[in-house]
């Protein structure tokens, strides 16, 4: 080859390189970022505030500091306590943990370590916290879903179950359209026509319920509060203990004593068809958790929750008059185990296996009229296989 020919091939070459490094330098400009984004691309987190262990240590201190007020105005110490605007509240110890026994205690009056001991009856500050709670909470993004931290659940899970008859309620009827207030006393729910009770079939006469926003706000916070195994179980044996304390109260006739029918339906039928609405929306809260990747599959899910579940709750076989607060009404102490295995598991997470069988041996023992019975078992499951379709 000719010098001149060398040399146009050296240049060529030369070009080639300074080529070939200039496009390696942009990779590694493009890449090295990327690679270290990869490296930490957890999504940033908020702690809880300092002072959220203080107060998950003192329920009156912790409802007193979180109080919304009487219109729900002063929302700003909640909505810092669970990080509902920017950053979303961090997992575990330095964030769900201390915000979720925060809640736990200014919304049920006693710490989470002393949820075994008797409740007493809300307070009005307790039950706007509650409130509150929930409407902060029902925000979310993607079609409308609330998007908290799972953390939050098991100690949301205690705050509801606290509040079983008002949770139960919201899920199934809302409130009624002229209430305008977040709480209501057992005095202020009585129908003024000797007809009833709006807030609970059998008030003490000393509870403050919380009357919680729109029923499809409280419904959204529930379902994702019961994607988590153990939340649900809480729930569940909640609502559980609620159906026996109301069939155990009932008269031979399968009356609320005292009450008159409203408007051609009695108390018990909405009160039957209000557990087969709670234990439908459960059941299907189930399903969505799985479906939206919050939980791996169904079966590890119900087996999960057999784990949980303190047990099985059977009315009496006796008429009780007694009226306790509606706040004891989860702390209601299982009346047998739930067992162990698949069998159990399988009966345990079937609705109406769990309402059939309670609500049949209640007839029987109690002698309730065979017509009075199926017209109610009907409605029962009329309403369960209703509510799962509109799900």
């Amino acid at each position: 080859m000719s010098l001149l020919g060398r040399i146009r091939g050296a240049a060529r070459r030369t070009r080639f390189l300074v080529l070939s490094g200039v496009l390696a330098l942009a990779l590694v400009a493009v890449l090295v970022p990327a690679l270290l984004l990869d490296a930490d691309e957890s999504p940033a987190c908020r702690p809880a505030p300092g002072s959220a262990d203080a107060l998950a240590r003192d329920p009156e201190r912790a409802a007193e500091a979180l109080d919304p007020g009487e219109n729900i105005t002063r929302t700003g110490p909640l909505k810092r306590l669970l990080s509902t605007t920017g950053d979303p509240l961090c997992d575990g110890a330095e964030g769900t943990e201390p915000a979720g026994r925060a809640l736990v205690a200014a919304t049920t009056g006693r710490t989470t370590e002393q949820q075994r001991e008797p409740a007493r009856p809300h307070t009005e500050r307790e039950a706007r916290v509650a409130y509150a709670v929930v409407l902060l909470l029902s925000k979310g993004s993607e079609h409308y879903r609330p998007d908290f931290p799972l953390g939050l659940n098991p100690y949301l899970a205690q705050m509801f179950a606290s509040y079983i008859q008002d949770t139960s309620r919201a899920v199934m009827r809302g409130t009624p359209h002229d209430w305008q207030h977040p709480t209501a006393t057992d005095e202020e729910a009585d129908y003024g026509d000797g007809s009833g009770n709006w807030a609970t079939p059998f008030p003490s006469g000393r509870d403050v319920h919380v009357v919680f926003p729109e029923f499809e706000t409280a419904q959204k916070v529930i379902r994702r509060v019961a994607a988590s195994p153990r939340a649900f179980a809480t729930l569940y044996d909640a609502e559980r203990a609620r159906f026996a304390w109301y069939l155990e109260r009932l008269t031979d006739s399968a009356q609320e004593p005292g009450t008159k029918a409203k408007e051609g339906i009695t108390g018990t039928e909405l009160e039957l068809e209000q557990s087969a609405t709670v234990v439908a929306e459960l059941m299907a809260s189930r399903t969505v958790a799985v479906k939206d990747g919050l939980a791996p599959s169904l079966a590890e899910f119900d087996r999960a929750v057999l784990r949980h579940t303190r047990g099985l709750y059977h009315p009496a076989d006796h008429r009780v008059r007694s009226r306790p607060s509606a706040a004891t009404l989860a702390q209601r102490r299982p009346d047998a185990s739930p067992g162990r295995g698949k069998r159990a598991t399988e009966r345990l997470m079937d609705g109406r296996v769990q309402l059939f069988t309670v609500f049949d041996a209640w007839a029987r023992e109690r002698g309730i009229p065979e017509g009075r019975a199926e017209r109610l078992r009907g409605q029962l499951d009329a309403r369960y296989a209703n509510a799962l379709n509109l799900l």
